[in-house]
């Protein structure tokens, strides 16, 4: 059925007719769109992440799963990317701001990415599951006790948005004005709206910077001043990545979990115990990650060399998107994979590799507490819209509803 209409010698910049990222998260049907990418161009197809900056988005299973474990060939680290070496990517842009080059855990390789690594890993290996969960347990009352007393709310902008970034903002200890500032960052970085995100990136960084400083003088019971204490001595630079890294670039796909769970109840008559369903939260969280992972599409790794890869010329500079629903979309068939994780299924959510994400515990701690009490608490909510309404208005990277309005039909009670 696969027919493409391209050779193994056309260069990404020769290419016509690509489709944007985009399509990948706002599409009602993005099903749709990756059969017609795949139809088209094969397991890797090539996409416009804005204006003409182009890149490779990777749809198959062994495909992504190649490009996330060989650090070797694929890079994290932009300034690999040939676009950013020519001036194709404005620094300004959107997309210039989430990814330029810059020191930080999620963004460099080899010795300098093992080092930080290594201090995010530390911190949570003491981590305190318990502590994290009652924390958060406690911002989601606070946050819907406020809510309910209107009778209405939105559960994307009012609550699935706020309290992953409240709950982190305590462990690292940001207070709650800062952690809303923090907030209003990362949307504005992930929504990709041209200069804007640069601007936040810069503001979002200055809070990070500050917070250390603050650290460094004057340690608190909290993650950042442990990782201050690490035995290997780490300056104040590395300390801002390791915190940037747990505390911000995961949050938009936090939110994105939560925000799907808690549509896939009100919408979905299979996880409504309203009409009978008995799936819990736990289940609700594993079919989000299996059919609309929080992560549609990962940051690109960078070809450090000529390479072909699902039958298409890489050189060396290219932008690889890992497509993370996409490789999920084209094969959960990948079975006799040694290297898949377990836990993972067949779709890499997690991610593979150097660069697999190290927040697997407390992500998961923070979405099922936000979602099963959101469960409890809203237990006579329905929705203000009509369910189709409810299209996805995603980033280059995630796909959600960026809305939940709802309304309480009976008094709403905590415990």
């Amino acid at each position: 059925m696969t027919v493409t209409t391209t050779t193994l010698s056309e260069r990404l910049a020769e290419l016509d007719g690509l489709t944007p990222l985009t399509e990948t998260t706002r599409s009602p049907d993005p099903a749709a769109v990756y059969e017609r990418l795949r139809a088209r161009w094969g397991n890797v197809a090539p996409v416009v992440l804005e204006n003409d900056v182009r890149a490779w988005l990777v749809l198959g299973h062994r495909e992504l799963a190649t490009v996330l474990r060989n650090e070797a060939l694929y890079s994290r680290d932009s300034r690999s990317w040939s676009l950013v070496a020519d001036g194709t990517v404005d620094p300004g842009s959107g997309v210039g701001a989430i990814l330029a080059p810059r020191d930080s855990v999620y963004y460099v390789d080899g010795a300098r990415h093992r080092h930080l690594r290594r201090l995010v890993d530390d911190a949570f290996e003491g981590f305190d599951e318990h502590r994290l969960a009652v924390t958060v347990r406690q911002w989601c009352e606070t946050t819907l006790d406020r809510v309910a007393a209107r009778g209405e709310a939105d559960l994307v902008g009012e609550y699935a948005w706020a309290v992953p970034l409240l709950a982190m903002s305590t462990m690292f200890g940001l207070d709650p004005q800062e952690s809303r500032a923090m907030l209003e960052h990362t949307r504005k970085i992930f929504r990709a709206r041209g200069a804007e995100g640069a601007e936040a990136l810069i503001a979002q960084k200055t809070l990070i910077v500050d917070l250390v400083a603050r650290r460094r003088e004057r340690p608190a019971d909290d993650m950042t001043s442990a990782i201050l204490r690490h035995p290997s001595r780490p300056t104040d630079e590395d300390v801002q990545s390791a915190v940037s890294t747990m505390l911000v670039l995961g949050s938009e796909f936090e939110v994105a979990w939560i925000t799907q769970s808690l549509r896939m109840r009100l919408t979905d008559p299979r996880f409504d115990g309203r009409s009978g369903g008995l799936l819990s939260a736990s289940d609700t969280l594993e079919a989000v990650l299996g059919s609309i992972p929080p992560a549609s599409n990962t940051a690109p790794r960078f070809a450090l060399a000529d390479t072909v890869l699902g039958g298409r010329k890489i050189e060396a500079g290219d932008a690889l998107v890992p497509g993370i629903l996409g490789a999920s979309a084209e094969s959960r068939a990948a079975q006799d994979d040694i290297w898949l994780e377990p836990g993972n299924l067949s779709y890499l959510t997690w991610g593979a590799g150097p660069h697999a994400c190290p927040l697997r515990r407390p992500a998961r701690v923070i979405a099922q507490v936000a979602v099963e009490v959101a469960l409890r608490r809203l237990g006579g909510v329905t929705l203000t819209v009509p369910s189709e309404s409810l299209s996805a208005t995603g980033t280059l990277w995630s796909s959600m509803p960026w809305q939940l309005p709802v309304r309480f039909e009976v008094p709403v009670q905590g415990t």
